[in-house]
């Protein structure tokens, strides 16, 4: 997956319902019941302790640019995982411009617009300026499309991504691929998944005990 570049939600509390209720005359209305939350696990990017909410039935494939991402994947049956929806999540560590500056949000969204090898040609959709838990962020969404594609119903690809300003000039990278068919019930997902991340302290080792030290 293109995740970008160089090396590139939630528990509802319900209150308890009274045990009787008052009575009405006439025929009483039907009450609407909430569809249960989809079941989510945590993710992280151990490296450098970036975590996010992942559907809990997606797969994790692997890690990605040695260790500082990984790509997870909602399974479908008969088919190559190669097709699968995926959601990457990385961290980039960004190499300053000629003269010390930082490489802009809008420098890295210009390098996204550009297709891979594999892409003939981009759209944008879509692009945002925003705040994700405090952070400045964009996100972009892009259609990809491969004049060479055999299948046409694989010719088109969309390509969501959110770029997140994080610490020590890393920028957090959470990126969709799928097919524009399951845009619509995939995108829900996305946007959960780039407004849970956060970083994760790094675990602080435990200090040896008295008898340890005498050993």
């Amino acid at each position: 997956m293109k995740v970008v570049l160089i090396a590139l939600l939630c528990a509802s509390i319900v209150p308890a319902m009274a045990q009787s209720a008052p009575r009405t005359t006439g025929a009483s209305k039907p009450t609407a019941k909430r569809a249960p939350s989809a079941a989510v696990r945590s993710e992280c990017v151990t490296a450098v302790g970036l975590c996010v909410t992942v559907p809990a039935s997606w797969q994790r494939l692997g890690n990605i640019f040695d260790d500082l991402g990984f790509v997870v994947a909602e399974q479908h049956a008969g088919t190559d995982s190669a097709s699968w929806p995926q959601i990457s999540v990385a961290a980039i560590d960004v190499p300053p411009q000629k003269g010390g500056s930082a490489l802009s949000l809008d420098a890295l969204v210009d390098i996204v617009l550009t297709p891979d090898g594999s892409f003939t040609s981009s759209e944008t959709q879509q692009r945002t300026r925003l705040l994700l838990n405090g952070a400045s962020a964009e996100i972009l969404r892009v259609k990809l499309h491969n004049d060479a594609a055999t299948d046409a119903t694989q010719a088109d690809t969309i390509e969501e991504v959110a770029l997140i300003e994080g610490d020590d000039g890393l920028v957090y990278s959470i990126a969709l691929r799928c097919a524009p068919s399951e845009l619509t019930r995939l995108e829900p997902i996305f946007q959960k998944t780039a407004r849970s991340w956060r970083v994760k302290p790094p675990a602080i080792p435990a200090k040896p005990t008295q008898d340890s030290d005498k050993k």
